[in-house]
């Protein structure tokens, strides 16, 4: 087998979608032992520090993810052609709007569903979630902002939707190059699949079962919000969105009034669960009319 075949071989394929959440873990973790024996040597008590260090862990990773991103992104991929054609035809102007639609989905999705998934009872039964929650939460506000809102979602996206979903989606895409309707309606289920797969594996890498529902559902959307932004900062707004809900929601007053098992509280839900819906609806709208006026298959 010549090098050409080795990388178009389904095998080389999958292992070059594995490989880059191996070295996010690899070096996410090292990273977080290295400067955990730090604040040991410096006399703090890593417990009480734990958002310290796992945010200065992420600025460590970044760069490694974004090698990959930049990698991939200069590559005339099926993927990345796409999107490349998706992002040319918007204005700076639709550019923005997209975001500010994406943020505000983002966010309303999240209240959504952590409305839904305290209602279901899972928080009491996910006893994976509940440890991992007291280490979540366990710093100042500003920090939570600047590294639960802003740093994990950055590298968190970069990771499963610029990197991840993009491989799965060249490995599914089967080339086009006469445009059938066959061959896009096929890509498009191929996108689609790509979608649930990339979500599925971003639920199961936070290994507890309420983060695995959250995250795998989130995910469909925030794969979603890439492909119609066509690029990740889509994905990244609505990811810091859902993030800042559950911060403000832990961290302040801001939600004291939406108190579970209330009527309020379910109203909030529904009128969440709506609005949500309303904007994607929205957003897919925007999208489409924009992707007819440029010629860009959807």
């Amino acid at each position: 087998m010549n090098p050409i075949d080795r990388q178009n071989s389904p095998i080389f394929k999958s292992f070059h979608i594995i490989y880059p959440v191996f070295v996010y873990f690899v070096a996410i973790n090292l990273s977080m032992s290295l400067f955990t024996m730090l604040a040991v040597f410096l006399g703090a008590d890593p417990s009480e520090q734990y958002m310290s260090l796992q945010t200065a862990s992420v600025a460590v990773t970044i760069p490694f993810i974004a090698r990959y991103y930049q990698k991939d992104k200069n590559e005339p991929t099926v993927f990345w052609e796409h999107m490349n054609l998706v992002i040319a035809g918007k204005s700076t102007g639709m550019r923005a709007v997209n975001g500010v639609l994406m943020f505000l989905a983002g966010a309303v999705i999240g209240i959504a569903l952590n409305n839904l998934l305290i209602v279901s009872g899972l928080e009491e039964i996910s006893q994976g979630y509940q440890e991992v929650n007291t280490h979540l939460f366990s710093g100042g506000i500003y920090l939570e902002l600047l590294g639960a809102c802003l740093m994990t979602p950055f590298l968190e996206e970069l990771l499963y939707r610029g990197v991840i979903y993009g491989r799965l989606c060249d490995l599914m895409i089967l080339d086009n190059e006469e445009k059938t309707d066959h061959g896009k309606k096929r890509e498009r289920q191929s996108r689609v699949l790509a979608m649930v797969l990339s979500a599925l594996l971003f639920g199961v890498i936070h290994m507890n079962l309420l983060q695995f529902v959250y995250a795998g559902i989130l995910g469909i959307v925030l794969a979603w919000f890439m492909e119609k932004a066509g690029h990740f900062y889509g994905a990244f707004l609505a990811h810091l969105g859902a993030n800042l809900m559950a911060v403000l929601r832990v961290k302040t007053s801001v939600f004291a009034w939406m108190k579970p098992a209330t009527s309020t509280f379910y109203m909030a839900t529904a009128i969440a669960l709506a609005l949500g819906i309303v904007l994607l609806v929205i957003i897919q709208f925007v999208s489409v009319g924009r992707a007819k006026k440029q010629g860009i298959p959807q």
